[in-house]
């Protein structure tokens, strides 16, 4: 498990190679402090002030900015963590036939704008917009959308190495546990499970260079959201 562990980190170390060079390489997000610096008007991580920068594709923005961005946007009234919308669908539906003509861009984008004014981090309406952008040779459009991935991926991988309970990747929707397998280098495995009495699960992967069986995922704001709301299914 040591070795499969050093591996993993020495393949994220190269993914993050030059983004994180400040920063601690593994660290949970501390929701308590984070929820006082987005809400503080004069902090340097007040949210509107971050979410503007974020929008706008701002290559200055810092590591620790994205992490505030990603993480502090589960104290923001339109925080849903579910994946509720008809957009997911309608985009999937597009992406998955035989060909996508040049007749399809148009939708493929609208689909995704949509799915990023509700989740503004989600990583599927980014590499479509990515996909369509490059068959454009919008190059401009391209390095925006690639910048807002980017900042997403790293505030995630940033929280650990996802090879045990304690050791878990934090997010804050379920589908973005499946968004980032593949920049990990991953296919799902067909098994998803949450570990009883803890606000943790794991997804089961498929066959893979670095023979990991699963990748954990801390999901504490999806339990306490819905716990407020009187329970129900994630």
């Amino acid at each position: 498990m040591q070795k499969i562990t050093l591996l993993i980190t020495l393949f994220l170390v190269t993914l993050m190679q030059g983004y994180a060079q400040d920063e601690e390489f593994f660290e949970a997000p501390d929701y308590r402090q984070i929820e006082r610096n987005v809400k503080e008007p004069a902090s340097s991580y007040y949210y509107p002030k971050l979410m503007d920068k974020y929008l706008n594709s701002d290559a200055a923005m810092t590591p620790e900015e994205g992490r505030h961005l990603y993480f502090g946007f589960v104290f923001q009234p339109n925080y849903i963590p579910t994946d509720t919308s008809r957009y997911n669908k309608l985009l999937a539906d597009v992406l998955s036939s035989q060909s996508i003509s040049s007749d399809d861009y148009s939708q493929i984008l609208q689909y995704s704008d949509a799915l990023l004014k509700e989740d503004p981090f989600n990583l599927r309406a980014l590499n479509a917009q990515m996909l369509i952008y490059a068959q454009q040779d919008n190059s401009e459009a391209y390095k925006a959308a690639a910048r807002k991935r980017r900042i997403v991926q790293d505030a995630i991988v940033g929280t650990g190495d996802g090879m045990s309970e304690k050791t878990a990747f934090y997010v804050i929707k379920v589908a973005h546990e499946y968004d980032i397998l593949p920049f990990l280098g991953f296919t799902f495995g067909g098994e998803d499970k949450i570990l009883k009495g803890q606000k943790v699960n794991y997804l089961s992967l498929g066959k893979n260079r670095f023979g990991v069986e699963r990748v954990y995922f801390n999901i504490q704001p999806v339990f306490e959201h819905i716990s407020a709301r009187g329970g129900g299914k994630l």
